[in-house]
């Protein structure tokens, strides 16, 4: 009797399940937390062991043989590869490549593999369903854990020159985390940005959980202190209204949270936020010194314009032109300083495609409806969010941008399959031609490389 081919599902299953376990471990800092763990590098087996597997395949003997998972080669993987090409080609023409070769390719090598594992391990529906499900409560964890810890022993973890000598407190990772208040911001949006589109359009307990998240998730956010974390919050609610059926409902539910906020923030916070808009407020030095700092920083990367200083070499390059040993702040110009005009324009046609390919996904979706339809959307507002966030936060050595490119070619091959499934099913008898001509003309589209 000839046994039947494997599933999709179970195609690098052990490279996925690995997969999963190594998000676990890297974003929750399982080597710090638990030094044995930390001692045999447990994330760096892991995520090479999941490379091997899913490179590999499922090996099995006999007639039932499996086959190797492949990475769809589309026009963002292509980006990807010239990027890291570019880097490695420019790298006698930077101004200090011993920094590159140092400790410059390390951190970007770690956040390239989110990419790769990524592509390779998410292969089906259940599979993007498990891993967000993962992420998510990875991110939310970081979240809710220094909250829990300033609620209940009054942790804080860092603190803001008011002027005048008077200090702010504001709430940052814990201390098993490594992320700044500005950095516990962006894991706030991450979490609230990829669930609330999955969440508020799915089952009744779905939507009661996102309700139940949310109020922490926003008092944790208050006490950042973060302007640029709450100006790209702004900019999500927006979004949320503007694509809400009911807006008048939305808004008014938008606009009695602020009023909950504001009412339960101390004058110090008040102060910070209100110098968003208004210099002259407490705190407000700082936020036009993020303006003039954005200037300095571009007149720094246009001191070495087309191939930059060196991949990592934004704090160095900074201390050596303005005494300040820090890096921009700003991810554009970061990747100015870094790889040079020429870097810079690979790397934003490489964000540029992954948007593309969410919009794709999104328009393949619609069709059939359901979660892939609200991961795409969930992406999409995502994406946007970050583009802007980009503003104010460095980025080309974080994992971000490349989860968020794996992701869409992720949900872009999934609406291709589900819609090539769809184009190829017996046509019902009251079908309308000229419907499957559009989901021809789709199919195509995702297919292009």
């Amino acid at each position: 009797m000839a046994l039947a081919p494997p599933s999709d599902d179970d195609i690098g299953k052990p490279a996925f399940i690995l997969y999963c376990i190594f998000i676990v471990s890297y974003f929750l800092h399982m080597g710090a937390r638990l030094p044995v763990l930390g001692t045999l590098h447990v994330d760096i087996l892991l995520c090479g062991l999941a490379i091997v597997l899913g490179m590999g395949g499922k090996k099995v003997e006999g007639p039932l043989k499996s086959r190797p998972a492949k990475m769809p080669m589309q026009r963002v993987s292509k980006l990807l590869l010239a990027l890291v090409v570019y880097i490695i080609v420019s790298l006698p023409f930077v101004r200090w490549p011993g920094s590159v070769l140092s400790h410059g390719w390390e951190p970007f090598l770690k956040s390239v593999l989110f990419f790769l594992l990524t592509v390779l391990t998410v292969t089906t529906e259940k599979r993007l369903k498990v891993f967000l499900c993962v992420f998510l409560a990875v991110q939310t964890f970081r979240v809710l854990e220094p909250l829990w810890m300033n609620l209940t022993a009054g942790y804080w973890g860092s603190f803001t020159n008011m002027g005048n000598y008077e200090f702010m407190n504001r709430l940052s990772g814990s201390p098993f985390d490594i992320v700044n208040p500005n950095g516990l911001a962006f894991v706030i949006l991450v979490v609230i940005t990829l669930s609330h589109n999955i969440l508020i359009k799915g089952s009744t307990k779905q939507r009661i959980l996102y309700f139940a998240l949310l109020v922490p998730v926003l008092y944790a956010m208050m006490l950042t202190g973060s302007r640029s974390g709450v100006c790209a919050l702004v900019l999500f609610a927006l979004i949320v209204v503007w694509n809400s059926k009911r807006r008048v409902l939305a808004l008014a539910v938008l606009t009695l949270a602020s009023v909950a906020l504001l009412a339960s923030m101390s004058d110090l916070e008040r102060q910070r936020y209100l110098s968003i808009v208004d210099h002259s407020a407490k705190g407000g030095a700082t936020a036009e010194g993020r303006i003039s700092g954005l200037w300095a920083d571009l007149e720094v990367g246009m001191q070495r314009p087309i191939f930059g200083h060196g991949l990592g070499t934004s704090l160095e390059a900074n201390a050596n032109s303005l005494g300040e040993a820090l890096p921009s702040h700003t991810l554009y110009t970061e990747v100015l300083q870094e790889l040079g005009l020429v870097g810079l324009f690979i790397f934003m046609w490489f964000i540029i495609e992954s948007c593309r390919n969410c919009l794709i996904a999104i328009s393949a979706a619609k069709k059939a409806g359901g979660f892939l339809l609200h991961a795409g959307e969930s992406l999409r507002d995502f994406g946007i969010v970050l583009l802007f966030f980009s503003i104010a936060s460095y980025g080309l050595n974080e994992y971000q941008w490349y989860l968020l490119a794996a992701l869409s070619i992720v949900l872009r091959e999934l609406a291709r399959k589900r819609l090539e499934a769809t184009v190829n099913a017996p046509a019902a008898v009251d079908e309308i031609p000229t419907a499957g001509r559009r989901s021809r003309a789709t199919l195509s589209r995702l297919s292009a490389r």
